[in-house]
């Protein structure tokens, strides 16, 4: 399962691609506006907040909760195409999770809670996870390659989904 890094740099890529161009009017200089960034950031680790309850891969990373993400979203009454972008956000999260290889019984997702309670995880796993075993003589250095991969995956997708909206927008991007 992949890391923090890459769920956050998949959300921020993911949300930056659904939300579209901006509605900010024309005294907007940044595309998208670094709260939204960080939202969607924010929103392809949240899935994650179960660690906390013992229950990690389970209703957190599945349908009901991207559900909930956008009924909440939608509460503060942001525009639909916000609300969208950022359950996919959501979303990259229980995606990428299911698309990695997971060691930790049970294997998978819960991903349709709460219309079903079975794990589901990719035949083929096409992410390598991060390691927890704080013990392990390799964690620093396995740990680095994971995330310097995703780096590499994550953040040029990301970095070319900011430059697209940054250009389709019709305003100048900051980072040149």
């Amino acid at each position: 399962m992949p890391s923090p890094v890459g769920h956050a740099l998949a959300g921020y890529a993911v949300g930056a691609l659904i939300a579209g161009k901006p509605t900010l009017g024309t005294g907007a200089r940044l595309w998208p506006p670094p709260p939204l960034m960080i939202g969607w950031a924010a929103l392809g680790c949240a899935a994650d907040i179960d660690f906390l309850f013992g229950a990690h891969s389970m209703y957190t990373h599945s349908v009901g909760a991207a559900l909930i993400v956008a009924l909440a979203l939608a509460a503060f009454r942001v525009p639909l195409r916000l609300v969208l972008a950022g359950a996919a956000a959501y979303v990259s999260h229980p995606l990428l999770d299911a698309l990695g290889y997971d060691t930790n019984p049970p294997l998978g997702i819960m991903a349709f809670w709460p219309f079903s309670s079975d794990y589901y995880i990719s035949p083929v796993a096409l992410l390598t996870p991060v390691s927890r075993r704080f013990n392990w003589e390799f964690f620093w250095s396995h740990n680095l390659k994971v995330v310097t991969s995703e780096i590499l995956i994550f953040g040029i997708a990301a970095l070319l989904v900011y430059r697209f909206r940054a250009s389709r927008s019709g305003v100048e991007a900051l980072a040149a």
